[in-house]
């Protein structure tokens, strides 16, 4: 059912949500900016760093890696940098 839907979008060359990352898995749900701040949380870096790097404020690199958390269900940074290091992000 899946695939004939996948085909039927791509007959109507329907894209993924912008954004989003296209297909399931543990990711699915981020977009690709908060993909970008979890690969730097699984880096190490602090918040202050993360918006250093990305060159937004240190409060939105906040509220980019709660939005994180919470939709990859996990507790804390350590979850998530360990999360995405076993999915090879």
């Amino acid at each position: 059912r899946l695939e004939a839907l996948r085909a039927l979008g791509a007959r109507a060359r329907l894209a993924a949500p912008a954004g989003r990352a296209p297909g399931g898995g543990p990711f699915g749900a981020l977009t690709a900016r908060e993909r970008e701040v979890l690969k730097l949380v699984a880096e190490g870096r602090n918040n202050r760093e993360i918006a250093e790097a990305l060159f937004i404020s240190p409060k939105t690199a906040s509220v980019h890696v709660s939005n994180i958390l919470a939709k990859l269900n996990v507790a804390n940074r350590t979850q998530a940098a360990a999360l995405a290091n076993r999915e090879n992000l």
